[in-house]
């Protein structure tokens, strides 16, 4: 076994955020769910695995009272993360380039953690790493700590598998591994292999690869480990250390989930055992995906609890998300009753609300605090409402990563996602976006730049354009070279305060430095 334990290690892993890993998030997540959360005032991070580091820079950056580590044994991953978090000042995140064995051995001098959490990591590793990790877990998590971990899943891989496999067999050695896999899976396609008619959503793959970044696939797919997990071997193996499931970091998965039919519900109602009702769900979902959370020791939340824990739980309306009766989870349509989704929706976009207020309002009289939470889970779960629990952090930190990941996304460095402080995390932003804020971040008054400053904008955005090699795409055409800086100067004028109303409202700008409030 080489020092990469299975995990292909030949092209840097792609740049992510990932909102589930965030502290304030998994605390949300928790009490809505009715298990006590660890503390905020002061804590300790770690994540496992960090990629690029994107997600650990952010989240260091938008919790400076949070004490952070990240571990990653690709040095590139470590180099490029550490030039970041230096530029940007973060003194509060270590980055370590060290082994899962190392860690769990104690090579490492480490605190005890609140929060450890893994992106993705244990469905491309060995057992052996794994069985590393979860030693890791055992040694440095606290009593009442947090685990967040992500995985593809069975059952909704189980087509997959063999997919898998086949791209492993095409990749062969030698360079241009991705091109050989997809070609050989392609040809596959193409000669009608019945495995592909039979299987559909393997083709669905397959037809798909060119819509994806090649660094995501190559991650996602080339590893001499690729293992989808059942949900109950998670948590067997879990339990060995000591964590109980605490329940999903996806809204539109947690228990009572909005999307089961009337049969289904009443069967899972009858089973006893609740990581039995939690695969079945599986099955009744399909998932290919499981993002769950752990604790050690898991302690209820009463009624009581429930409402102390509700005052530090602050949600508010997304703009950008209109009211619909039909609306879309990962794998479900619901038609929703408008007798107390609507006054949900109108409540939460008229002011920021904490859920203790929402327990309060008129408008829900007599429903119980659970009819609530479920009403909530399914706004959450579409984009209607966004969630943080405890106050907004300072935002000196976060604006000084931001304005080192917006110069470098004029750079040809494109992020995909900027700190906000109002969420306690990050949110994305498009590369056209990124370069049309890097350009406004640096004036006194954005939207008076809009009018006076136009013309250095659209050369700023244009030159940001050249660096990373992208075309300017409007309704889906390419833009000709000749046309670029008109077709820019009008999304400037028709998008240009709304993309500056947007940033002010997740906080990539500071509301106090523009007259647009």
């Amino acid at each position: 076994m080489t020092w990469t334990a299975g995990y292909n290690n030949s092209v840097a892993y792609t740049t992510g955020y990932y909102h589930e890993q965030s502290p304030t998030f998994l605390n949300a997540c928790l009490a809505m769910q009715r298990v006590s959360p660890p503390s905020l005032e002061k804590f300790t991070y770690c994540e496992l695995g960090f990629g690029q580091g994107l997600t650990s820079l952010i989240l260091a950056a938008t919790h400076p009272n949070g004490n952070f580590y990240a571990c990653d044994f690709n040095p590139l991953h470590v180099l490029g993360a550490t030039s970041i978090r230096d530029e940007a000042r973060l003194s509060n995140l270590t980055l370590l380039e060290n082994s899962f064995g190392d860690l769990a051995e104690g090579k490492v001098e480490l605190p005890l953690f609140d929060y450890i959490t893994l992106h993705g990591i244990i469905s491309w590793i060995s057992d052996e790493t794994r069985a590393q990790i979860m030693r890791f877990l055992t040694r440095y998590l606290k009593p009442g700590g947090v685990v967040q971990v992500s995985y593809n899943a069975m059952v909704g891989c189980a087509q997959v598998l063999p997919l898998q496999r086949l791209l492993m067999l095409g990749a062969g050695e030698g360079g241009d591994a991705w091109k050989k896999a997809s070609e050989l899976a392609r040809k596959m396609v193409n000669l009608e292999a019945l495995h592909f008619k039979r299987n559909p959503d393997s083709l669905g793959r397959v037809e798909g690869f060119g819509n994806l970044d090649e660094r995501y696939l190559v991650h996602e797919y080339l590893h001499e480990k690729w293992t989808p997990f059942y949900f109950a071997d998670i948590a067997r193996e879990m339990a060995e250390a000591k964590l109980s499931f605490a329940g999903s970091a996806r809204f539109a998965h947690m228990s009572p989930v909005a999307w089961l039919a009337d049969e289904q519900r009443q069967m899972l109602e009858a089973v006893t055992d609740p990581i039995e009702a939690e695969e079945l769900r599986d099955y009744f979902a399909n998932r290919g995906f499981r993002s769950d959370i752990f604790v050690r020791g898991k302690a209820p939340l009463s009624d009581l609890r429930l409402r102390e824990q509700a005052g530090h739980i602050h949600l508010w309306g997304n703009s950008a998300v209109p009211y619909k009766t039909a609306v879309t989870l990962e794998h479900a349509t619901l038609t929703r009753s408008d007798a107390f989704h609507k006054p949900l929706f109108d409540l939460l976009h008229g002011a920021e609300m904490t859920l203790a207020q929402v327990f309060d309002a008129p408008e829900f009289a007599g429903l119980t605090p659970d009819a609530i939470l479920k009403l909530l889970r399914v706004s959450i779960a579409v984009g209607e409402t966004m969630v943080r629990y405890g106050a907004v952090q300072p935002r000196e930190t976060a604006d000084r990563l931001n304005a080192v990941l917006l110069a470098r996304a004029e750079q040809g460095e494109a992020s995909g996602a900027l700190a906000s402080p109002r969420l306690g995390g990050g949110a994305g932003i498009s590369a056209l976006d990124g370069m049309m804020l890097a350009a406004l971040h640096t004036k006194a008054d954005p939207v008076k730049a809009l009018a006076r400053d136009i013309d250095e904008l659209v050369a700023r955005v244009s030159r940001s354009l050249v660096a990373t090699g992208l075309r300017l795409q409007v309704g889906g055409a390419e833009v000709p070279p000749e046309e670029t800086t008109m077709r820019l100067r009008h999304i400037f004028e028709d998008s240009g305060k709304k993309l500056i109303a947007h940033s002010i409202e997740l906080g990539f700008l500071n509301a106090q430095k523009t007259s647009a409030r």
